[in-house]
């Protein structure tokens, strides 16, 4: 049988962004990532934010496998969560609320002005 190369890690992430928009409190949201080059969107800002699992298999049971999402741990769960919702606020124009508090805040650092334009 031949090997076929699975990605782990986009099946997960689809999943969690449909858990997540379904439980979202405003159907906006779930209206406006209903648009598939929005929804792409939001996947390529997780995707580009994580590092990528992929496994080998027999090419006839790639196409059954049902959930990958045993691979990552609990905090890479918590994570993919987090990415979700600061992706759903950048691609909204929103402040990102899901961020955690303990980095630098971006109202603190555009308060400098800046002297390289002159």
């Amino acid at each position: 049988m031949t090997q076929a190369i699975v990605n782990l890690t986009l099946p997960t992430v689809t999943d969690k962004i449909d858990d997540i928009l379904a439980a979202y409190p405003l159907y906006e949201y779930r209206q406006i990532f209903a648009v598939p080059e929005l929804r792409q969107k939001l996947t390529a800002y997780v995707l580009a934010r994580l590092p990528v699992v992929y496994v080998t298999m027999d090419s006839g049971e790639a196409g059954g496998l049902k959930s990958p999402g045993h691979c990552y741990s609990s905090e890479q769960h918590d994570q993919i969560n987090q990415l979700i919702h600061q992706g759903i606020d950048a691609l909204l124009g929103r402040p990102e609320i899901w961020r955690h508090s303990s980095g630098p805040h971006l109202d603190e650092a555009e308060a400098i002005p800046s002297s390289w334009f002159g």
